[in-house]
């Protein structure tokens, strides 16, 4: 039977082994995550690039002929429409509630508006 010591020499001697295999991989495995986020830093010129070689006339088949994949995540673009229809919106008035002609918004009171409405309220039901 082996004593500890044997035992643990062993042990030491396939954990080194397992460690020496593993280098190669995680060195592979760090150089693989520089690259990655080289390449995602290049997602948003990319895509911009494509966009604007499209709005040139360029057609998506064509950029396929030429190897362009069209691009994971386009550049947001709003239209002119979308543009202005949020300025419409931007001028339009408040909402009121219906049957009121006041905002259905409540506006706070200032001064101890409240506090003289309040008592005057309380006043007339008395």
């Amino acid at each position: 039977m082996p004593s500890a010591d044997e035992i643990l020499q062993r042990m030491r001697d396939l954990q080194e082994r397992r460690e020496a295999a593993a280098k190669p991989l995680v060195n592979i495995l760090a150089e693989r995550s520089r690259l990655l986020e080289q390449l995602a830093e290049l997602d948003k010129p990319y895509g911009k690039a494509y966009v604007a070689a499209e709005a040139a006339g360029w057609t998506a088949e064509d950029l396929a002929q030429l190897g362009a994949e069209e691009p994971a995540r386009r550049p947001r673009v709003r239209s002119r429409r979308a543009r202005s229809s949020a300025r419409k919106a931007d001028s339009q008035p408040t909402p009121t509630a219906p049957g009121s002609s006041s905002p259905a918004v409540a506006i706070p009171s200032q001064d101890g508006a409240a506090a003289a409405t309040a008592t005057a309220d309380s006043a007339a039901s008395a």
